[in-house]
Order: structure tokens, then sequence, then C-alpha cells
């Protein structure tokens, strides 16, 4: 039924396996919770996370008619009932727009299904499909690049939308889409800090790893009395598979794991019920060295038609809130050590001998790991841009992405390139003269950049090149070090978080002042060509140009003019590179092959900036550097015709590395290629339309080399 099954248990044996280098734990290593978390199972969508859990259990287990899987260990009394929940905050799929796009409600109580959806704006995320196969998406978010022309209009009544690539309505129907569909957020747990794990609601999974741990040892040693394990559905909204559980499964007492906690582990009684069990887990916790905090009386959400009198009076009940930090966001947080710990108390409150647990930190993390039920891209071009995009390169660090584009070219070529001094990457091709033409773009992106690290541990950042904050809030961050690339969470406020790491810690770890910061890679291919990555802008520019060389190097050879190739840096915080080339070379003709940030979403107003996906390169003839003249707008479009490229005709608002040259004797003809959701995590191309800018500059650096 699942066809993308084999890859998720890749997925957590791989995580299992790098967790296991990070973290030893002697009573039971807790590896469960890296599987659990990188599965997608919103409520009413629970059925991988159940399927994984049921074949690690084996076949002692039985699902019931809500999903919720119940295993029981041993006979008698007395009889113990653990409880925790599977699925995860998500959204639904309520109807499908006629571009394609899909609407989307929360699956939350009201209280926080505001703050639930607000997470998902301009995320990467999955769309769970009836047949169980997995459709990678994005949520649309608004580019700042028309924050100006929005403000003039009321807002967008179309909602949230889900981009996966559709070019309308029956094809995504056709790939598989439909109401109903449960969508989350794509995940790449990651080792934040020594025994921290982070992961989108990772609270949520984290009684489900408890309890599988525990699993293990009531399967092979001796206790008295009866164990029932449940595995519950529908947390969230309204705890519907807690209720039918509580209903179908008699037990002299109950813990309830419950997600959110806060950070430091607690216990909590529930209202109207006294502290017996509370107290005996808080001094079994003791026994073992855990100090299980006191807290207050937990209150549960149950649905508006569901009754919430579902409490036997001659239960013990009590709920049990691992530590949590960031609660109620996508970078929660998660001990590893403190998971085993529970596991131990509930094993020693069962019957099971104690057993102490340690923790040893490591150096690896597994914040490189890529969902693998996505694709990859395979052809050489996919390839390139795949590339491109996952190197972080915030304005003014461009090294690496500088040694990347090098290894790209055709060996002869980069041997001949040079870098000037602004750390631009210059290529000539054809004989050693003033180039007739240059075609630019740019290898920077936006990001953040470290500020201060306090003692205490608060790493504080800048935003550099500009985006929504919005946006970047409690979200996954890489953090570019000099030791390398370390995950941490960015929090409110361009705060980044490193799971409570002081000062000194930190900068051992090689992050200092001046660090940039990015968030996490992912090159996530849509339906049709269409792809998504933070960066597309402009690493998918550069990726034309690799191309394009590397079709040119022959023709060049034999050529009585030149072309340069420039792979400029700083585009982003004013066209710092460019603007050092454009003080010393005056081409006839310069060619900035960026994006076209276009309005071809529901999002936005049509009066400008319209290009569609899908229908080739834009020709950008006019925006606030100026305009190109008809002659060269004409001559190009002559050319493109000649060649059968397709091309589209542009109007917008900014500028681009070829402003710099707007002051020269050189004629500025910006070639794009649209791109939506510009300057968030999730920007959006089709690479049909770059391979067609790629076809365009080949036609135009021969017409210049002739």
């Amino acid at each position: 039924m699942f066809q993308n099954h084999a890859a998720l248990r890749a997925i957590a044996a791989v995580l299992r396996l790098a967790c296991a280098v990070c973290l030893s734990v002697v009573s039971g290593d807790a590896l469960e919770l890296p599987g659990l978390a990188s599965l997608d199972g919103a409520s009413g969508d629970e059925a991988r996370v159940i399927e994984f859990i049921s074949q690690r259990i084996g076949g002692r287990s039985r699902v019931g008619s809500g999903g919720s899987l119940v295993v029981q260990f041993g006979n008698g009394s007395p009889s113990t009932l653990l409880i925790a929940g599977v699925d995860e905050p998500g959204l639904v799929v309520s109807g499908i727009h006629e571009e394609g796009y899909l609407h989307v409600a929360p699956l939350a109580d009201s209280s926080f299904s505001q703050e639930l959806t607000k997470r998902f704006v301009g995320q990467h995320v999955n769309v769970s499909t009836g047949s169980g196969a997995i459709l990678p998406g994005v949520v649309a978010a608004p580019s700042v690049h028309f924050a100006s022309i929005r403000a003039t209009r009321p807002q967008s009544a179309e909602g949230f939308l889900v981009d996966i690539g559709a070019q309308h309505a029956a094809h995504a129907r056709k790939a598989g889409a439909s109401v109903l569909d449960r969508v989350t957020l794509a995940k790449q747990p990651a080792i934040v800090s020594p025994g921290w794990l982070a992961s989108p609601w990772i609270s949520s999974r984290v009684g489900a790893a408890i309890l599988l741990e525990l699993a293990d040892r009531l399967a092979s040693e001796d206790f008295p009395g009866s164990v029932t394990l449940a595995f519950v559905t529908q947390q969230y909204p309204g705890n519907m598979g807690l209720a039918r559980t509580l209903r179908s499964v008699p037990a002299d007492r109950v813990v309830l794991i419950a997600p959110n906690g806060s950070l430091s582990p607690g216990v909590a009684p529930l209202p109207g019920m006294d502290d017996t069990l509370v107290l005996e887990l808080r001094s079994l916790a003791q026994q073992i060295g855990l100090d299980l905090e006191r807290k207050a009386a937990h209150r549960l959400a149950f649905g508006r038609f569901t009754d919430s009198d579902i409490w036997s009076s001659s239960q013990d009940a009590a709920v049990l809130l691992p530590a949590v930090r960031n609660p109620m966001t996508p970078a929660e947080m998660v001990s590893l050590r403190d998971s085993s710990s529970l596991a131990n108390v509930l094993g020693i409150l069962v019957g099971l001998e104690s057993r102490r647990a340690t923790a040893r930190a490591g150096d690896e993390s597994l914040s490189g790991f890529r969902n693998l039920a996505n694709a990859t891209a395979t052809d050489s071009f996919p390839r390139t841009v795949q590339q491109l995009v996952e190197i972080g390169a915030v304005s003014g660090s461009e090294h690496a992405i500088r040694e990347t584009v090098l290894g790209l070219l055709p060996r002869r070529v980069a041997a001949s390139s040079r870098t000037d001094v602004n750390g631009n990457l210059i290529v000539q091709l054809g004989p050693d003269k003033a180039a007739a033409a240059v075609f630019l773009a740019h290898m920077d992106e936006i990001g953040f950049v470290v500020r201060s690290i306090a003692a205490t541990g608060t790493v504080s950042a800048d935003s550099r090149g500009g985006g929504d904050p919005d946006l970047f809030e409690w979200q996954p961050a890489s953090v570019h070090g000099s030791r390398g690339v370390l995950p941490a969470v960015m929090t409110r406020s361009g705060i980044l978080g490193f799971g409570g790491l002081g000062g000194a810690d930190i900068r051992s770890m090689g992050v200092l002042e001046g660090s940039s910061v990015t968030v996490p890679k992912r090159f996530r291919p849509l339906l049709g060509k269409r792809v998504s990555a933070r960066s597309l802008d402009d690493r998918l520019g550069c990726a034309v140009l690799v191309e394009a060389i590397r079709r040119l190097e022959r023709a060049a050879r034999r050529a009585s003019n030149s072309v340069m190739f420039a792979f400029t840096v700083e585009e982003e915080i004013g066209l710092i590179g460019a603007r050092h080339l454009a003080s010393h070379i005056t081409p006839a003709r310069v060619y900035p092959v960026d994006t076209f940030v276009t309005s071809d979403t529901p999002l936005e107003p049509r009066r400008l900036a319209y290009a569609r996906l899908g229908a080739g390169p834009v020709l950008r003839a006019l925006d606030e550097s100026g305009s190109t003249s008809r002659n060269e707008v004409d001559r190009v479009k002559a050319l493109a015709r000649k060649h059968k490229i397709p091309i589209q005709l542009g109007v917008t608002a900014g500028g681009n590395d070829g402003s710099a040259f707007v002051s020269l004797e050189s004629s500025n003809v910006p070639i794009g290629f649209p791109l939506r959701y510009a300057h968030t995590p999730v920007e959006t191309a089709d690479l049909g339309d770059a391979e067609a800018a790629v076809d365009l500059i080949e036609v135009l650096a021969l017409d210049a080399l002739r």
C-alpha cells in the first residue's frame, strides 16, 4: 500500500546507525526516536507510523478500528496501561484550486490552529495521498519583492496554498492529490547539541519511542502483573485515539506520555484526581538520579462531541511530560538521555529491574540526512543545480560555491579561469581580447550572519540580503562555522539555539562572530520539471552558465571574438561584485542571468511581473534600473524564434547585476527564469525554463563569438 515505505524504513535504519555513533545508552539506546521522527503521520494518516511500530514489536500487537496499536505483555494484576500518541500536527487538503494548488486547513484545536498554519507558510511539505504515495510540495509564501504592490490591495482571499508543481487541477488529481490528503512538514532530524535531537513536533513521537524501548524489555524479562502499551492515533485534535483506548482497555493504573512539555521532565496529575501515582513516579525517578518535576494538573482537550469524563475513578493515573525545548514549534528538541531515563522509570514501575543510563555525545550529527522518499536529480543539468543549491553561501561568504563551480567546469576552462580581488570568478572563452559580451550570475544568497555570542549561549544573528524573518522563525538552521556546518534552530528575532550550550561550548564548535547562517538545503523535485530549493536565486543562474560553458568550450577555441562568464559575489547586498567588474570593463552587451520574480501565484497581484512557469525564460525588458532598448529586445526575440526557443517578455521591479553597467556604453539585456516565492525557504522554478535559457545563452554567445 505505501509506495515509499521501503524508503522510510531506510531512513530509520540510517538514522539509527548514525545516532548510535552519537549516543550510547546502556539501558536501551532510545534510537527509535530518530526513525519515528522521520515519518510522515498527521492526525488521521498515522498508518506509516503504526506499521513501523508494528514491525518493530512483532506479532503480539493488534490495531483497533481507529488505527491505534495495542500490545499486551503478561497476565494478572496489577494491570498497567501506558499510552503515547503517534500523530503530529499537520494540515488536511480541503480542495484543489483551478491552477493546481491545494487548499488546506489545520488539523488542530482552535487555540493552536492559527499558530500551526503560520509555521507551515514558506516551508517544504509532504502531501500523503490516499494511495500511500508522498508528493513533495511547498506552502506558498508571498515574495518580499511585491510587498509595496500588495499593500495597496486587500489581502488575498485564497488562504493557505500548497504548490506541488501541478499546472492545473486535473494535473494535481492525476498525480494522486485529493481532498482529505494530509500535509506534514518535511523533516531532517538533527543532533543539535550533545544528546538533543531536533525535528518538527518531535515531542509528538517521543512517547512512542519510550514505549518501544520498554517493549524490548517487557518481551525478554519477567515482571508481575500485566502491562499494555497503547500507541494511539489522533491526538491532534481532540485526543480521539486516547478516548477510544481508555474506553476499551481496562487497567488499574494509567500513565499517559504527553507531548509539549518544558525544559525539565515532569509528571502531573489529572484534574480532580489524587497524586498517588505522581508521587510514586517521582520517587522511582529519584532512585535513578532523575529529577522528575511535579507539574500542575494537566488538562487534556477533547473533541466537541467526545465525552471528556473517560477516566475511571478506580484508576490511578498520571501524565508524564518529557523534557522539550521550543515546545509547540517545528524547532522542538528532546533529550535522548531523558527519554531513556523515562523508559527506565516506567520499567521500574511495572516491576522490571532498574538500569543505569549513561549518555556519550560524539561529533557526528544527523543534519546531513535527506528525506529518502524524495527524488534525487539524476540527469546532468538537474544534478548540477542540486549540487549548487545545497551549498550555503551567504553574501560575503561565497568561497564554497566558487570552488564548486570551478569543479563543475571543463578542466581546460577551469585552469584558465581567475578570481578577481572581490571574489568574482571570471571565465573567458575565445582569444585574449576584450569580451564582446559578458554573461553574469551571482553566487551569493540571502541568509544571516552571527553578530554576537553571549556567555549564556544566546547567539544573535543579523539578516543579510533581505527576506521575511517570520518565515525563518522556529525553523532549523545551518551555521557555517570554522569547523564545518553545524545544525541549530532559529528561534525568535534572529536568535539561534544550540540546545542549551553555553557560549564557550558554542565557540569551541567553531561558531564565531561573522559565521554565516542559512536554512538547511533541500533540492526537492515537484511534479514535471518543477523544483523547489532555497537559493535557486541565483544558483539556477549559475547552473545555466556552467552548462552553457560546457557547450561552448570547443566552438570558442576557433572564435575570432571572446565572451566572458562572470560568477559574481554579493549581489544581494548591493551588486558589489558586478560594480567592481563594471569599473574595469565596458562590453557591448551584458546579459545578467538571474531570477524573474513572478506573480504567477494566486497570492500576488498579476498586473506586474507576470510570467508563467514552464513557458520559457523571460527577457526582463524593464525594471527600476532602466529599460532594454527595443532593438535589443527585437534582436533577442528574433534569435530565439529562429532557434525555436520559447521566450517571455517581462516588466518588473528591482534590479540585477546588469544594473551596475547601465551608466556605461553597454546594453543591459537581463535574462531570467520565472521564480515563485523569491527570498523564502521554498523558491520554486521550472527546470524547463532554465534549460531553454541555456539554449538561448548558447545562441547569444555564439553570435558574439562570431
